[in-house]
């Protein structure tokens, strides 16, 4: 839902349309920058190496957080 418009499908089709092309050309040219930076310094492995286990590193980290809130017993286990 997005506050100040109607729950129509086409309106908000046509409203996403505006605002997602320019969020995953922005993303993507975020993910090359990063990349190219790394592979430029040096960093150890590659730069998409590295942005790939950045990436996996976050997912089980997600996961562990969805599991935690799921568990009511395991609130206070990780703070």
């Amino acid at each position: 839902m997005i506050p100040g418009h109607r729950q129509d499908l086409g309106t908000m089709t046509k409203h996403l349309n505006r605002y997602i092309p320019t969020a995953a050309t922005f993303g993507g040219a975020c993910i090359g920058a990063l990349t190219v930076v790394a592979d430029f310094l040096g960093a150890i492995g590659s730069g998409t190496g590295i942005l790939l286990a950045v990436t996996i590193i976050y997912q089980y980290f997600e996961i562990v957080y969805k599991e935690k809130a799921s568990l009511p017993g395991m609130a206070n286990m990780f703070g």
